[in-house]
């Protein structure tokens, strides 16, 4: 039976994969590189797809049993949360857009 921090990183990964290539395809959806200009929301966007691979990769750590388990659990939750609140603040660059 699975433990509640092992269901957690499992359910980190899932989210975290399917996040990862939906933000691929939503900032290269009209070009290969969208950004003309290095403003704050191209860093905002790399360190969010920095955080998610980040993620993907102590989610991975943490399923397979390498390394200390309860590391790379509070490393890919951290990086998690990292990811979802910069994928928020990324929303405003789009409500930024439709307003002005």
């Amino acid at each position: 039976m699975e433990t509640r921090e092992e269901k957690n990183v499992k359910w980190v990964l899932i989210v975290s994969l399917i996040m990862f290539f939906v933000l691929k395809w939503w900032y290269f959806l009209d070009s290969s590189f969208p950004y003309t200009v290095f403003d704050i929301w191209f860093f905002i966007y790399l360190i969010n797809i920095l955080s998610v691979i980040l993620t993907i990769t102590f989610a991975a750590l943490n399923k397979t049993g390498f390394w200390d388990a309860e590391v790379t659990y509070q490393l890919a939750i951290f990086f998690f949360v990292v990811s979802m609140a910069l994928f928020f603040v990324a929303q405003l660059q789009i409500v930024s857009t439709v307003v002005y």
